[in-house]
C-alpha cells in the first residue's frame, strides 16, 4: 500500500512509456600530470580534444601540473573511455572515475 494519496500515486513520469530512457551514470575524465612533456603540448591536446578555449585548456594543464590531476569533463561511460583513449594516443595519462 502506498503512503501517497490516490491523486498523487502516478504523478511521476514513466520515462520508458514516453520513449525516454533511464538517466545514464556519469563519469569523470581526469587528466594526470604528464612527466617529461612540454606543458604547451598538454594545453594544445586539451584544446584539440575538448571545446575549451586556450585559457581554459591552460588552466587544466596548470592544475594537472601543480596538483597532479585535473578534472577535464563529466560524461557518460562510452564518451569518457573515448577521451581517455585519445589522451593516451597523444601520450598523456588520463583516467575515468565515477561521478
Amino acid at each position: 500500500m502506498s503512503i501517497r494519496p490516490p491523486s498523487r500515486r502516478n504523478d511521476r513520469p514513466n520515462l520508458l512509456a514516453h520513449g525516454g530512457s533511464f538517466p545514464a551514470r556519469r563519469f569523470k575524465v581526469v587528466l594526470h600530470k604528464a612527466t617529461n612533456t612540454d606543458l604547451m603540448f598538454v594545453a594544445r591536446v586539451v584544446m584539440e580534444l575538448t571545446r575549451f578555449g586556450s585559457a581554459e585548456a591552460e588552466y587544466r594543464m596548470w592544475e594537472a601540473h601543480h596538483r597532479g590531476r585535473s578534472l577535464v569533463l563529466v560524461t557518460h561511460l562510452e564518451r569518457a573511455e573515448l577521451f581517455v583513449e585519445q589522451f593516451a594516443d597523444r601520450g598523456l595519462p588520463a583516467s575515468i572515475e565515477p561521478a
